[in-house]
């Protein structure tokens, strides 16, 4: 009975650290999509491609470096 108690604990566990990593994951989609739609649209202030946008943004979280 100790063990099925210990068994059950380690499921209600994983479960947890399972719903944890779905709720991380929704919200780094929503992240992603945001960033998407940022970048659609701060690419077309500076008249620029998105490919550009992305360059100059990665440029600039290396600290500038080319």
């Amino acid at each position: 009975m100790k063990e099925a108690r210990e068994l059950q604990t380690l499921l209600d566990q994983l479960e947890h650290h399972i719903k944890a990593q779905a709720d991380e994951m929704d919200c780094l989609r929503r992240d992603a999509a945001r960033y998407r739609w940022l970048n659609k649209y701060t690419s077309q202030l500076f008249m620029v491609t998105e490919a550009q946008m992305n360059d100059e943004v990665d440029r600039a979280m290396r600290g500038g470096e080319r």
